[in-house]
C-alpha cells in the first residue's frame, strides 16, 4: 500500500486507480503553482529589502558626512558617531535576514520543484508511453486469430513483456508521486522554520543591541535636555542683545603680562603706490609688531611692523582726512586713520605704551620662550589662561585625588566582583568599587539595582562620598558573599560575560550568597538550622540590639584602648562576657556589673566595621559629621522575637549604622518601611532622629520615599526642620523634597524653622520655594542655577566645617 494507491490496483490499472492517480496529480499541479508563487512573491520580497538596506546605508553615509560637520563640538560628534555605528549593525543585522531568506526559501524550493516536481514529471512520462504502449499489445492480442497459433504465442509473448514493464513503470510512478506528497512535508516546513529561526535571529540581535545602547540612550537624552535648556539660556541672553549696538565706538585695550598693550580694530590704511588710495583693514597690536588682514578672503595676516622698538607714532592734522596718524619706521611710513575721535586717541596711546614697553624690554623675559613656542599663531590666538581652565584642572585634581582616596578604603583598590586591579567604577548605592566590564553588568541590573557612577569623571556630592567611605568592597562582601557554594564559578578579572553577568546577578539580584539572619523558636530557644551565631550563646540570647557608629573623632579616643572589629558570630559568642568590642579601657571596670544582661543581647554592626581605616588614613570619610548624635553605645533593644530584616533597617538607622543598613537590605528588608508601633514612622524618620546626613543620604540613594508621613503627618524635613539639622534639610532640599506638605498641626518646615529661630534652615527653605517660584517664571533655568549653587555650598560646608552649621536649640 502507497499513500491512497494499492499495488495491486495499480497493476491492475483499475478505474479506481485511474480516478486516484487524477486526483493526486491535481494536487501536485496546484502544489507546483502555489510554490512558483511563493518563489516569486519572496524574490521580489529580497529584491526589495536590498533596496532598502541600500538606501539604509546610504542614509547612514550621509549621517556620516553630517557628523563632520561636528567635528568641533566632541560631545556631539562622539553620540552621533555611536548612533550611527547602531544604525549600521542593524542594517548589517537586515542583510544577514534578506541572505538568509534566499538561502531558505529560494534555494530550497527551488531545488524541491527543480528535483522532486521534476522526477515525478518524467515518470508520467514513462508512465503514460508505456500505457499506450500496453493498451495496443492488448487491443493486438485480443484481434489475433486463433487459427495463426505462432502469431499468438508471439504476441502472448509481447503482451507479457510489456506488461512487466507497464507494472514496473507504473509502481515507480506510484511511488516517486508517494515519495513527493510525504517529503513536501518535511521540506517546506523545515524551510519555513529556518527562515523563521533567521528571522528570530535578526530581532534577538536588534533587542540585544538596543538593550546594550538603553544606558547610553539615558544618557544622551539627559545630554540633549542639557542642550536644550543651554538652547533656551543663550535665547534668554541674546534677548536683550539689541542694547549692545551703541552709537559711540566700543573701545577696549587689553595688557599682556608687564603692561604689554593688545589692541585690535579696523582702520583705513593708505596704499604706498601712486594711487594712494585707502583700504579699511582689521588691525592687531601684539607682542611687539602691528599686523592686519583682510576681513574676508584671506587668512594670513600682513606683517606692518615686525619690531615697535624701532617705531614712532604721530597724529596728522594736516591732511584732508579727519582722525589720521602715521607710523613712522627708519625705512618707510605708515598713514592710518580711525573711524572717530575716540578710537584715534586709543590707538595712538596703544603704539606709544606698545613701543615704550618695546624699547624698555620689559616684556622680554615673559615673552622670550613664548615666542618661540607661538611664532605661527594667529593673533586673535594671544596666549592667555582662562579661569575655566583652572577651574577644569582644579576639578580633575580633585576628582584623581578622590578616587586615590576611595580606593584606599580595604579592598576599593580591587573591584569588588571580578578582583580587577583600580577600578575606575563604582555603584553609589551599593559602596562599592568597579572594574568597567563589571560596571556594564551592573548598568543592565537597572538602578533600582546599582547606580553606576565614574570615580574619575564625574562630579561626587560630598554626601555620597561619605556614604562610599562607610562602606568599601570588604565590607560589602562580607554581607552579599556570606554563603558562596564551592562549586559556585565566580567571575574573575578574564572571565567571559556570561560567567561575569551570571556571578554578579546571583550576588546582587537573586542574593544567593547573603546569610540569613538567626532563626529562633517561640521560646526563645535556637532554630536547628541556625549557623549564623554558636549554639552556646544563642541559648542565652533574649534580646538583640545595633551598635551605634560614632564617627567625629575626639581626642582622647586616640590615646584609650581601640576594639578590634568582630563579627557577629564572634559578638554572639562572647556574648557571656558583654559587649567587650564597644567598650574602652575606662569603662572595663564596670563590664562585671551587668555581665548577666549582656548574655542576652545578639549585637549587630562589629562584624561590619572597616578595617584598619585610621591606618589608611582617609580624610574623605565620614568623621566629620554635620548634625549631633555622635555618642557611642546601641540603639533601645528589642525581644529576639522580633528579629525581622525590616524592624533591623529601622534600628540601624536610628543607630546611623550603615554597613548593617546594608546587611538590611541585602536580607529583603522594605526600604519603606512603616513601624506601626512607633507612630507610623518609616526608616527614614529613623535616620533623620539619628542625627546623622548619611544614612538619610543612603536610603536616599537606595530610592527611599523622600516625603513619607507618619501618624502625625510630620515628613522627614519636619523632623530635620524640629531638630535642626542643617546638613540634612539641605539634603532634602537638594532631593526635591515638598516642603508644603503640612503636619496633624497645620505646621509646615519653613514656620517650624522660623518659630525655632533656625536662621539657615530659614534661609535653605526661603531659597527653595523662591527656586519653585523662579521655575514656574521665564527666569526658570537662571532661578535654579542659584539654588543648586547655595545648595552644593552648605554641603561643602556641611562636610568640611561642621561646625559653622551648628545653632544653640531654643526651648520647646
Amino acid at each position: 500500500m502507497l499513500g491512497k494507491l494499492d499495488i495491486q490496483e495499480c497493476l491492475r490499472d483499475s478505474p479506481k486507480f485511474r480516478c486516484i492517480l487524477e486526483s493526486e496529480e491535481a494536487s501536485i499541479d496546484q502544489l507546483e503553482q502555489k510554490l512558483d508563487k511563493i518563489l516569486k512573491v519572496c524574490g521580489s520580497m529580497v529584491d526589495t529589502g536590498k533596496t532598502y538596506v541600500a538606501q539604509q546605508s546610504l542614509f547612514a553615509n550621509s549621517l556620516w558626512d553630517l557628523s563632520a560637520h561636528f567635528k568641533e563640538d566632541p560631545t556631539v560628534l562622539s553620540s552621533l558617531n555611536k548612533l550611527i555605528h547602531s544604525l549600521q549593525e542593524m542594517n548589517k543585522f537586515h542583510t544577514i535576514l534578506l541572505d538568509q531568506a534566499s538561502r531558505t526559501v529560494l534555494k530550497n524550493l527551488t531545488s524541491f520543484i527543480k528535483k522532486d516536481v521534476k522526477s515525478v514529471r518524467d515518470y508520467k512520462n514513462h508512465f503514460e508511453k508505456i500505457s499506450t504502449e500496453y493498451d495496443n499489445v492488448v487491443l493486438r492480442n485480443s484481434q489475433t486469430p486463433k487459427s495463426k497459433t505462432q502469431e499468438v504465442k508471439e504476441v502472448q509473448n509481447i503482451l507479457m513483456a510489456v506488461r512487466s514493464c507497464f507494472g514496473h513503470e507504473t509502481l515507480n510512478y506510484v511511488n516517486s508521486i508517494c515519495l513527493l506528497q510525504t517529503k513536501k512535508r518535511h521540506e517546506i516546513l523545515s524551510t519555513i522554520l529556518s527562515y523563521m529561526h533567521a528571522c528570530s535571529t535578526y530581532y534577538h540581535q536588534g533587542t540585544d543591541l538596543c538593550s546594550d545602547l538603553e544606558p547610553f540612550f539615558k544618557t544622551l537624552a539627559d545630554e540633549i535636555h542639557d542642550m536644550s535648556d543651554e538652547t533656551y539660556r543663550v535665547e534668554k541672553e541674546l534677548e536683550n542683545r539689541h542694547a549692545n549696538v551703541g552709537v559711540e565706538d566700543r573701545i577696549t585695550i587689553k595688557h599682556d603680562q608687564k603692561t604689554v598693550p593688545i589692541m585690535e580694530g579696523y582702520l583705513f590704511k593708505r596704499t604706498s603706490n601712486a594711487f594712494r588710495s585707502w583700504h579699511r583693514r582689521w588691525f592687531y597690536l601684539y607682542r611687539n609688531k602691528l599686523v592686519y588682514r583682510k576681513r574676508s578672503g584671506e587668512e594670513q595676516e600682513t606683517i606692518m611692523e615686525e619690531d615697535l622698538r624701532i617705531c614712532t607714532v604721530k597724529p596728522v592734522n594736516d591732511g584732508e582726512r579727519r582722525f589720521c596718524f602715521e607710523v613712522l619706521s627708519p625705512s618707510k611710513s605708515h598713514m592710518l586713520q580711525a573711524d572717530s575721535k575716540d578710537m584715534f586717541e586709543a590707538w595712538i596711546m596703544a603704539l606709544q605704551q606698545g613701543i615704550g614697553a618695546a624699547i624698555q624690554r620689559i616684556s622680554s623675559t615673559d615673552f622670550g620662550g613664548a615666542n618661540e613656542r607661538n611664532s605661527q599663531r594667529n593673533p586673535l590666538d594671544v596666549p592667555r589662561k582662562s579661569n575655566s581652565a583652572v577651574v577644569n584642572n582644579n576639578n580633575k585634581i580633585k576628582k584623581i585625588r578622590m578616587w586615590e582616596q576611595l580606593l584606599r578604603i580595604p579592598g576599593n583598590n580591587y573591584c569588588c566582583d571580578c578582583k580587577s586591579l583600580n577600578p575606575r567604577w563604582s555603584s553609589i548605592n551599593l559602596g562599592i568599587t568597579l572594574c568597567i566590564e563589571c560596571s556594564g553588568v551592573h548598568r543592565s541590573l537597572g538602578v533600582h539595582y546599582s547606580k553606576v557612577r565614574s570615580l574619575t569623571l564625574d562630579d561626587w556630592e560630598p554626601e555620597i562620598i561619605k556614604v562610599m567611605a562607610e562602606l568599601g568592597n570588604n565590607v560589602v562582601n562580607k554581607i552579599y558573599e556570606a554563603n558562596v557554594p564551592e562549586d559556585f564559578t565566580r567571575a574573575s578579572e578574564d572571565c567571559i560575560g556570561a560567567v561575569r553577568e551570571s556571578w554578579i546577578r546571583a550576588k546582587y539580584v537573586d542574593k544567593k550568597f547573603v546569610k540569613g539572619l538567626p532563626q529562633f523558636g517561640n521560646d526563645g530557644s535556637p532554630s536547628s538550622q541556625n549557623n549564623r551565631t554558636s549554639r552556646a550563646s544563642l541559648m542565652e540570647v533574649r534580646k538583640w540590639s545595633v551598635r551605634k557608629m560614632r564617627r567625629r573623632p575626639r581626642s582622647c579616643d586616640k590615646k584609650k584602648f581601640r576594639p578590634t572589629p568582630k563579627t557577629v558570630e564572634e559578638a554572639s559568642e562572647t556574648s557571656e562576657s558583654g559587649f567587650e568590642g564597644d567598650l574602652t579601657s575606662a569603662e572595663s571596670s564596670q563590664k562585671s556589673v551587668s555581665l548577666k544582661r549582656r548574655r542576652s543581647v545578639l549585637l549587630f554592626g562589629n562584624d561590619l566595621d572597616k578595617e584598619s581605616l585610621d591606618e589608611a588614613a582617609i580624610d574623605l570619610s565620614s568623621d566629620q559629621e554635620s548634625t549631633e548624635g555622635e555618642e557611642e553605645g546601641t540603639v533601645a533593644e528589642e525581644d529576639i522575637s522580633k528579629l525581622k530584616p525590616n524592624l533591623l533597617l529601622y534600628k540601624a538607622a536610628l543607630a546611623h549604622n550603615i554597613p548593617v543598613m546594608c546587611e538590611a537590605l541585602a536580607l529583603g528588608a522594605d526600604k519603606n518601611y512603616v513601624n506601626t508601633e512607633d507612630r507610623g514612622r518609616s526608616t527614614i524618620h529613623q535616620a533623620v532622629l539619628s542625627g546623622s546626613v548619611m544614612p538619610c543620604a543612603y536610603l536616599i540613594l537606595n530610592g527611599v520615599k523622600i516625603n513619607a508621613q507618619d501618624v502625625n503627618g510630620k515628613t522627614p524635613l519636619h523632623l530635620a526642620t524640629q531638630e535642626g539639622h542643617t546638613a540634612q534639610v539641605c539634603l532634602f532640599l537638594k532631593h526635591r523634597a515638598d516642603q508644603h506638605l503640612e503636619d496633624d498641626e497645620g505646621k509646615v518646615p519653613l514656620s517650624m524653622a522660623e518659630q525655632k529661630e533656625h536662621a539657615d534652615i530659614v534661609t535653605l527653605l526661603r531659597l527653595g520655594r523662591l527656586n519653585e517660584e523662579m521655575k514656574d517664571s521665564e527666569h526658570g533655568i537662571s532661578g535654579d542655577d542659584m539654588f543648586n549653587d547655595v545648595v552644593r555650598d552648605f554641603s561643602q560646608l556641611a562636610c568640611s566645617h561642621p561646625e559653622k552649621l551648628q545653632r544653640p536649640k531654643q526651648d520647646e
